[in-house]
């Protein structure tokens, strides 16, 4: 079976350079894309113009919404090949307007250098998935197509009463296992943390999205945490966490977001 999620993520070449396609609503939030989904469009083409199997770390730079009616022209270009490590550069445009802008760095995440000092953050002890409700379109108000791709459930968990956070698992809906560019993906699927604390406040639309890939994850469900706990002047910066079915720490993330009225939203 085809991975829905490296089908619709992997656009037609038809320049050096340069690939061209349409993005999928099945990967929208309302009636607009993901963000996360953009970025893996956008990561997948730029991975095919390095050597290196595997992302290691992306930035993210969000200028305006997706639009799935429009032809996507997405543009990567290799900027550095090292013996280790490769950095690309790309971008998304839409309606010849730029809509999204990444740096990112490409390697091998299954070298090993065999450091006994190594350390990480450790899971969060989370009810099974099947313990867990499913991310619902009436609990954030509003439609979520993203749910016939990806499937995200939310445990009830005691919270830190300065933090607005989420626990739970995701996973894609066809069993595909996750990669690295999912993990991209994944670190933008959850809902937001801010609405644990406020409720749902409109549209959270995000602005810049670091991602870090610290380790090729096994198969199954993987554990995430998401955690705000900067809110100011309209805007959030929210923290998040993925763990493999091993309890190994496989990304760490990092956004801003604005925190929109519904009745703005684009």
């Amino acid at each position: 079976m085809v991975s829905q999620f490296i089908d619709e993520t992997t656009f037609e070449k038809r320049e050096e350079n340069h690939w061209y396609g349409h993005l999928n609503e099945n990967w929208n939030i309302g009636n607009v894309p993901n963000g996360g989904y953009l970025l893996a469009v956008v990561l997948r083409a730029m991975k095919q113009q390095t050597t290196f199997s595997d992302l290691l770390s992306a930035s993210a730079h969000f200028l305006r919404p997706g639009n799935i009616k429009a032809e996507s022209e997405v543009e990567a270009v290799l900027l550095k090949e090292g013996n280790s490590i490769s950095t690309c550069e790309g971008s998304m445009i839409q309606e010849q307007k730029l809509a999204l802008k990444v740096v990112a760095e490409f390697g091998n995440l299954e070298i090993k250098n065999n450091d006994s000092r190594n350390f990480e953050i450790q899971p969060p002890i989370l009810p099974p998935p099947e313990k867990c409700s499913e991310r619902s379109s009436a609990s954030q108000g509003i439609e979520l197509p993203i749910r016939r791709r990806v499937e995200v459930r939310i445990a009830e968990m005691e919270s830190d009463s300065q933090k607005a956070e989420v626990y739970g698992w995701i996973r894609f809906c066809d069993s595909t296992e996750p990669d690295s560019l999912a993990l991209a993906l994944f670190s933008d699927a959850f809902p937001p943390s801010i609405f644990s604390r406020l409720g749902r406040l409109g549209w959270v639309p995000t602005v810049q999205l670091s991602v870090q890939i610290r380790k090729f994850p096994t198969e199954g469900w993987l554990a995430g945490h998401f955690y705000t706990d900067d809110f100011q002047n309209g805007s959030t910066i929210e923290t998040g966490r993925l763990w493999d079915s091993t309890g190994s720490l496989v990304a760490q993330s990092r956004q801003l977001a604005l925190v929109k009225n519904k009745a703005t939203r684009e």
